[in-house]
């Protein structure tokens, strides 16, 4: 196998160069310079030995990633999209699932900084990220996927996020567009900042349109299998919604599986979407494309997100000072599942 040596020959370079250009020091390096060590390393297959550099250097070229839990194909999505972001920019992931549980997100983030590892991607920032902050001074690097970008820059934590009270506030303006007047959101325990941002933008939406007498909100119960019961709770939520003296004639779900869920309760009431009711979900997962009909959905652009994410990143775990947040914009897409309105039925029949 090549060694730094080779790469350091071919190139007509030292060692010591060949070491500033793989560990990103490159400013007192011409490009010529940078060019020339570029194509012998791509030459000759150069690939660095990690644990050379971890015993130099005491740091890993990996990173953390906390998920609640991949059982939500929407957090599989967000693994898969960061993954490849990172191997782009040299890094290796390991993913780890916390379900929502703030003792074990530290646990495990301080497991990973013990390994070498100097920055970690949350996959869905809890509504107070404090319990990670004692990290953050010390020097680990966070960036937070979907979270309060100005409460966790006062924890030191850098939020790469979708706009999510703008999410909402499409899927209102869209169903209201088509003539509906009377909407139920649908949301589970407000644990995370994402869920209680499309909660305000959902109620500020609807406040706007002059929906406040005729909205409702259904929040699911609490539960200790956390993502992995979403859909199951989501067609307890359809049932719930059918049998409603005056049942709404639009549903927003707070993400596209508790929507998948949600369809399918409605179904069991022999209720069908547009027909009777329409449908919107967030986050546009590759299922809601292929639900019958396929469903309407506020799309994140993940991939944007997660190179974003790794940048963040890697940024701040180069320089001390802060690394600035971004917000992404969301988009609505239109299929199937939703209608323009059809009059009220009451009592879920008619």
């Amino acid at each position: 196998m090549a060694t730094i040596l080779d790469v350091a020959r071919i190139a007509g370079v030292s060692a010591s160069s060949v070491s500033n250009f793989l560990n990103d020091r490159h400013a007192k390096m011409t490009p010529a310079t940078l060019e020339r060590i570029r194509s012998a390393v791509a030459e000759l297959g150069y690939k660095p030995s990690s644990a050379a550099r971890q015993l130099k250097t005491g740091h890993s070229a990996v990173i953390g990633l906390l998920v609640p839990s991949v059982a939500n194909p929407f957090f599989g999505e967000i693994a898969t999209a960061i993954q490849h972001a990172a191997q782009a920019r040299g890094h290796q992931v390991i993913l780890c699932n916390t379900y929502r549980d703030p003792h074990r997100e530290t646990e495990f983030a301080e497991e990973l900084a013990a390994f070498g590892v100097r920055g970690i991607i949350t996959g869905s920032s809890l509504l107070n990220p404090r319990h990670l902050s004692d990290l953050a001074a010390k020097g680990l690097a966070i960036v937070a996927f979907e979270g309060n970008a100005a409460l966790s820059a006062a924890q030191g934590i850098t939020v790469v996020s979708t706009d999510n009270a703008l999410a909402t506030t499409l899927a209102v303006d869209h169903l209201v567009g088509l003539g509906h007047r009377h909407i139920a959101y649908v949301t589970g325990p407000l644990q995370t900042a994402a869920r209680a941002a499309r909660l305000n933008g959902f109620r500020t939406a609807a406040q706007r349109h002059g929906l406040d007498g005729s909205v409702h909100e259904i929040s699911l119960p609490p539960n200790e299998y956390g993502d992995d019961m979403i859909a199951e709770l989501g067609i307890d939520a359809g049932l719930a919604i059918a049998r409603l003296q005056q049942r709404p004639t639009g549903v927003i779900a707070m993400n596209d599986l508790l929507a998948i869920g949600l369809a399918a309760g409605l179904r069991e009431q022999g209720l069908a979407i547009p027909d009777d009711i329409s449908l919107v979900g967030i986050d546009d997962l590759f299922l809601a494309r292929l639900m019958n009909p396929p469903m309407t959905s506020v799309r994140q652009p993940l991939s944007a997100m997660a190179h974003a994410a790794i940048d963040c990143l890697l940024d701040a775990m180069g320089q001390a000072q802060p690394v600035q947040s971004r917000i992404f914009l969301p988009e609505l897409i239109v299929r199937q599942s939703t209608a323009p309105a059809m009059p009220r039925k009451p009592n879920g029949r008619g």
